[in-house]
């Protein structure tokens, strides 16, 4: 036994080898460099834009570029990918930068908001994405551990208990991924060099000088039709992003964003609140599937909330509220340009 163990082990030590390997040096989402993220904001903060973006940590973004820049905007835009194209081109002779980051969370908005605390920055206005999964405990969403030092920094002054930070672990058990090796496999000899450029539109994604992006060829030059098959596809059944499982309105986030809210008040900060609509074939899941009642709720307690401060709310998570048909997205959960300057009109 103890042989067949023994050579068992010779077989599988170079196969780890290699996994290991791969999954460090092809490194598909840029987990162990800091390089990627470092280089894209030092090309925001010299004013550039930078293209050829993808697979990067944007809390750790966020930190490089908040805590090396001198700006404490008039405006800045708090949310999720979902309010990454709020752009400064909307309010012109205003300093402005947008801190959005994908799926954003209650962690995200206060953590965030900490790394401006932190260099005693109040931002006149704020604009805060929020999207229905922020109030649902079962989120799935695991990125704010980045920025888990910040949120606690919050829990602490609500007296609250501070939350683990797991990000180290998730990050190296994907040294052992197999589905991390396919993914480092292709990356492999592949260019990862983010690009400053001045042009806002580019052929790839890119972070723009003012924290927001610009989407590459893939989403701009999409049909009507392919519009229609993204929706389709996004509100797969049982499978819609970060609202399974969405059973309640978690106390615990409704406490703690009801606290963030009271804090800015306190600061004098201007809030708004901005509510992006989801694509009609998306939202009349929500409304004809019980399962989803809560969306619904969610935006009945936004609102309420909103009344409670006295918080202009953009937007709704019903498109029809806003007057928006499919040429106003990119997909099940994103308006387009199109669809943000709709929005943001009523902004004063």
């Amino acid at each position: 036994m103890k042989r067949f163990i023994a050579k068992t082990a010779l077989v599988l030590l170079p196969v780890f080898i290699l996994l290991v390997s791969v999954n460090y040096v092809g490194d598909a989402a840029n987990l162990f460099s800091k390089n990627f993220e470092m280089k894209v904001a030092e090309g925001i903060l010299s004013g550039n834009n930078v293209t050829n973006v993808s697979d990067y940590n944007e809390r750790l973004l966020q930190k490089y570029v908040v805590t090396r820049s001198s700006l404490c905007p008039d405006i800045l835009v708090l949310g999720s990918s979902r309010t990454m194209e709020i752009s400064s081109a909307y309010f012109p002779g205003r300093s402005f930068f947008n801190n959005s980051v994908s799926g954003a969370t209650i962690e995200d908005l206060t953590g965030i908001y900490e790394l401006y605390e932190q260099k005693k920055c109040h931002p006149k206005n704020i604009i805060i994405g929020l999207d229905p999964w922020t109030l649902n405990k079962n989120n799935g969403q695991v990125r704010w551990q980045s920025l888990a030092r910040e949120y606690n920094i919050f829990l602490r002054e609500l007296k609250m208990d501070t939350v683990p930070n797991e990000e180290t672990v998730n990050k190296y058990s994907q040294l052992i991924s197999p589905s991390y090796f396919m993914a480092s496999l292709r990356a492999l000899g592949k260019s990862k060099k983010p690009l400053p450029v001045k042009t806002d539109v580019n052929s790839t994604f890119t972070r723009l000088r003012d924290g927001g992006v610009s989407y590459g060829d893939d989403h701009r030059n999409l049909t009507l039709l392919q519009i229609e098959a993204k929706a389709r596809e996004y509100a797969a059944v049982n499978n819609i992003y970060s609202v399974e499982k969405f059973d309640e309105l978690s106390p615990g986030v409704v406490f703690v964003l009801e606290h963030f809210i009271a804090k800015l008040k306190r600061e004098g900060i201007s809030v708004t609140f901005f509510l992006s609509p989801y694509n009609p074939i998306v939202y009349h899941i929500f409304e004809t599937n019980n399962q989803y009642k809560e969306i619904r709720q969610s935006e009945i307690y936004y609102r309420s909330l909103a009344s409670k401060y006295n918080i202009t709310v953009l937007g709704s998570f019903d498109p029809q509220v806003c007057g928006m048909d499919q040429s106003f997205f990119y997909d099940g959960m994103h308006c387009n340009s199109k669809g943000i300057k709709a929005l943001l009109s009523a902004y004063k």
